[in-house]
């Protein structure tokens, strides 16, 4: 379930390809919270780099499912972004189900919150870069990304999984040129 094209085959011409980012549910409901504006504006430059190219966005069933929970008339406004945005959905396969676990088990995540655990435990079955959130209590933390590291290399995946807001990885697409 690994994105494509992310050993070191993946440079071309000395250009790195697009980050591969996992898109946790939080930053797509930021993208319509203009009550809260530094979240909101860095959640569209964040999907602006990702219709750029700069980022190579994924999701799960799991995101899917919890933004059909949204209220109607938000959740029509999710959906056309997710079409808009376009992120490659990653299946929720049997290591990813189980890395979950582990991390309910070791306490990576709380009991109470299973869908965050297979949040990043998606990503971390998929390979990708990182995975962005707006969660802080539950994901995007120091401490949390720690925890979420140690257990998987515990269960045997070896890559490293960033785990940051959208605003540490948006920036004007044009200053990578």
């Amino acid at each position: 379930m690994a994105a494509a094209g992310r050993g070191p085959e993946s440079c071309y011409n000395g250009l790195v390809q697009p980050l591969t980012i996992y898109v946790e549910t939080s930053v797509w409901s930021f993208a319509f919270a203009e009550d809260v504006p530094d979240y909101h504006l860095d959640t569209l430059a964040f999907f602006d780099a990702c219709r750029a190219g700069v980022l190579s966005p994924f999701v799960s069933p799991a995101v899917l499912a919890e933004i059909d929970r949204a209220r109607p008339e938000l959740r029509e406004r999710l959906v056309d972004l997710i079409h808009d945005v376009g992120p490659a959905v990653l299946d929720v396969d049997a290591r990813a189900e189980a890395l979950a676990a582990a991390f309910l088990r070791e306490r990576a995540v709380t009991g109470s919150k299973p869908e965050d655990a297979r949040h990043v435990a998606v990503a971390f079955a998929g390979e990708l870069d990182a995975l962005v959130s707006w969660n802080f209590r539950h994901i995007a933390s120091l401490r949390r990304s720690q925890r979420f590291n140690a257990v998987a290399l515990m269960e045997g995946f070896y890559k490293p999984l960033r785990i940051v807001s959208p605003a540490e990885v948006s920036y004007d697409a044009e200053s990578d040129a």
